[in-house]
């Protein structure tokens, strides 16, 4: 299978696909060398739709009983020829030629590559069908520097040395030969997250005095914590992580949790738009902005309260279900929005002692660095029905805890890493 607005270059492997078990997909402005091909799919261009050809009475020279993931092979193609050429032009002007883009179907760990006699950048198919599509695009950064390396900066050298760390930055990321992604110095940060555990352990009490007040000193925390990071004139290491779940349509829950998050936890948060490889679709997905600790705190966060919404429902479903499948929605927004009642009271006491949160310039900088152009998502609103006080009574309640013990915990739920830093 094989993309690229030149596949001049396809003639090279026709041998090789010829006896394979997958069809071919060839994307170019010249098409010629596609004739060349077992080619079921032809695409003349940009502007031009897909076209078929006959190969020996099949319309599609693939297997009679196709796995799902070679059947998505064509929109993942197409999302990487997206991302490739609005890579080339933002980053690089436009100064590479178009590769050809293949899906490698070995079994192996590999999860991409660059071969410049063919000039083919190739991603693992398994590595697209297991992880996160921001994952894949990173992926094809990489190989992306590596082209740089033989088309701009004259090739050879180590294959991930000087010209090739020069390429990425280039490409604006990371080089890969450095260790951790995280160069925050997290000493500072895992100390607060340490006695956060700990006040955390404290709220899963079930004193709800003891419970209440480990909540709120913890939050207290959070917060002398952010007003007293030192000033030194330099923008603090922020970064940004993906939580939760992708989605077609975003829920109301999804959104009051994003508020929350913004609202109470130190991070910036912004609906940003993703593919999912495995429903071949365009869908958005949360991504936070922040300083290290508060990224782990907000995800753990996150994480805890669609839990906790889904927890709560299910011990009150059979009280105010009535029948209607809105009431989960209402008793939904009633818990996050009880829970932020709650928050907001906590900040105000935190006011009254003289600690007032006015906001992050630099934070706020950085978010406008990384997405120049942000709208609003539109409003919903919800029933005040009696799911929804009821939902609003259990949030007003809620404190956020942590599982004790490595095995009190569900298997979807995360905790918050322990000292050495994130768990990415």
């Amino acid at each position: 299978m094989l993309v690229g607005w030149n596949v001049g270059a396809a003639f090279g492997l026709t041998a090789g696909i010829q006896g394979a078990e997958v069809g071919v997909v060839a994307v170019g402005c010249d098409v010629q060398a596609a004739l060349a091909l077992s080619q079921p799919l032809v695409y003349g261009g940009r502007d031009q739709p897909l076209r078929r050809r006959s190969t020996g009475g099949s319309v599609l020279a693939l297997r009679r009983h196709e796995p799902v993931r070679t059947k998505l092979h064509e929109s993942w193609l197409r999302q990487l020829n997206w991302q490739w050429r609005r890579t080339n032009d933002e980053r690089l002007d436009g100064q590479l030629r178009p590769p050809v883009l293949t899906i490698d179907r070995g079994e192996g760990p590999r999860l991409g590559h660059w071969e410049p006699q063919g000039r083919i950048i190739g991603i693992g198919e398994r590595h697209i069908w297991d992880h996160p599509w921001e994952e894949v695009v990173s992926t094809l950064h990489h190989e992306m520097a590596h082209q740089v390396v033989d088309e701009l900066l004259g090739g050879g050298g180590r294959p991930h040395g000087e010209r090739f760390k020069h390429a990425c930055k280039m490409l604006d990321i990371e080089d890969g030969a450095s260790g951790s992604p995280d160069r925050t110095d997290r000493s500072e940060a895992d100390r607060v997250l340490s006695r956060v555990r700990k006040l955390l352990a404290l709220a899963g009490s079930g004193n709800e005095h003891e419970a209440a007040s480990a909540m709120a000193t913890a939050n207290t925390l959070l917060l002398r914590y952010n007003l007293e990071l030192p000033s030194t004139g330099g923008r603090p290491d922020f970064n940004s992580r993906r939580v939760g779940e992708s989605a077609a349509n975003l829920n109301l829950q999804r959104k009051l949790v994003a508020g929350i998050l913004s609202e109470f936890f130190f991070v910036e948060c912004i609906w940003v738009h993703t593919f999912s490889a495995r429903k071949g679709r365009e869908e958005r997905i949360l991504e936070i902005l922040g300083s290290a600790a508060n990224l782990d705190m907000a995800e753990y966060v996150h994480d805890f309260l669609h839990e906790a919404v889904v927890r709560l429902w299910r011990a009150r479903k059979a009280q105010v279900a009535d029948g209607q499948r809105s009431r989960k929605r209402e008793f939904a927004a009633g818990v996050l929005s009880g829970l932020r009642d709650r928050l907001r009271a906590e900040r105000l006491q935190n006011e009254a002692r003289g600690l007032v949160w006015v906001g992050d310039a630099d934070l706020q900088g950085f978010l406008h660095e990384r997405h120049p152009h942000i709208g609003k998502l539109a409003g919903a609103g919800v029933r005040r029905s009696a799911a929804h006080n009821a939902g609003r009574e259990e949030g007003r309640a809620l404190t956020i805890h942590r599982p004790v013990g490595s095995g009190g915990h569900s298997p979807g739920s995360r905790s918050l890493p322990g000292p050495g830093g994130s768990r990415r």
